[in-house]
């Protein structure tokens, strides 16, 4: 176990402190802040729910669930770790972002991005690509800026991943029939 926790503290040293440049610097600030995607999530969420046919709005509640289970996991989770962050828990950190309250482990941002990412790879397969380069990203940022060790960041892309697949295999068997179910009892209802 010792050899995990010095590879870990070591790798994240390579990425917070040697794997950096000045013009990545402000990118991974930018791309580990929620808010500055708030209003293109907002806008396309918008957009598929208006736009979109019955099942895009069916995967659409269905992601909103998943990411919000995810967060909820991820939370839980850093309570029954209580890992500190590397931030307050190292010298040196070059710290780009507040360090943060909660607890490290595990990265509830990594956690987040791969549950919506690998549930939208899985309905969406031809861009799974861009998905997972997004969520891998954003998972790297954590590190880059000092607030998450690796494997905080590797045990929020395995729960929330974990999460989006179950979602994603219940959407294609009984909670998808449920869902559309009740979907269509509503719009019967609506029609009377």
């Amino acid at each position: 176990m010792d050899f995990i926790t010095r590879f870990d503290i070591e790798l994240f040293r390579l990425i917070n402190s040697s794997w950096t440049a000045p013009f990545l610097d402000s990118f991974m600030v930018y791309v580990t802040s929620k808010m500055n995607f708030l209003g293109v999530i907002i806008i396309a969420a918008v957009l598929i729910w208006i736009m979109g046919k019955r099942q895009d709005r069916l995967g659409l509640i269905i992601l909103v669930v998943v990411v919000l289970l995810s967060d909820f996991a991820s939370n839980t989770f850093k309570h029954i770790f209580e890992r500190i962050r590397p931030c307050n828990a190292l010298e040196g950190v070059s710290l780009l972002v507040g360090c943060g309250g909660s607890f490290s482990m595990p990265s509830g941002h990594a956690t987040n991005i791969f549950a919506a990412m690998v549930f939208l790879s899985a309905r969406y397969r031809r861009f799974w690509p861009a998905f997972i380069f997004i969520a891998v990203i954003v998972a790297y940022s954590r590190v880059y800026v000092g607030v998450h060790f690796p494997s905080d960041v590797i045990a929020g892309a395995f729960l929330g991943g974990s999460i989006a697949l179950v979602f994603f295999s219940a959407e294609r068997g009984w909670l998808r029939a449920k869902l559309v179910a009740v979907l269509e009892a509503r719009r019967k209802r609506a029609e009377s």
